[in-house]
């Protein structure tokens, strides 16, 4: 059973050792954190659960991120959205953030500036 104090985060990654990583650099008692493999599982996921936060991949097979963050952003969902990429360019930068992401990642990153954007993506999301 899920718990209400809790805020829900989505970790969206292709790669099963990057989402165990975001996972343990998020891991604490106050979030609850849930993993998608695609975008496709991830619509599904967010189709059935509110996040407060997803941390989305932007190069993933099938429905890549730019394509959940629409998706996502059509649901009128309130759900920040950081997305983290390999191949961090400006063009990618640009196009996220005019879609409606929070905040965007280049990988390799640190778990502490991970910590930063989404404590400040949930301070966000608490005055809406």
């Amino acid at each position: 059973m899920t718990n209400p104090a809790k805020k829900r985060i989505l970790v969206v990654d292709d790669e099963a050792t990057v989402c165990r990583s975001i996972r343990q650099a998020l891991l604490c008692e106050e979030y609850e954190i849930d993993i998608a493999m695609s975008g496709e599982e991830a619509l599904r996921m967010a189709e059935n659960k509110d996040y407060e936060v997803m941390v989305v991949d932007l190069m993933m097979p099938g429905l890549n991120g730019l394509d959940l963050l629409r998706s996502i952003n059509a649901k009128n969902s309130s759900a920040r959205i950081i997305m983290v990429t390999g191949y961090p360019t400006m063009k990618n930068t640009l196009r996220a953030m005019q879609i409606g992401a929070f905040d965007f990642l280049p990988k390799p990153f640190l778990p502490s500036d991970l910590r930063k954007i989404v404590a400040r993506a949930l301070a966000v999301q608490d005055q809406d």
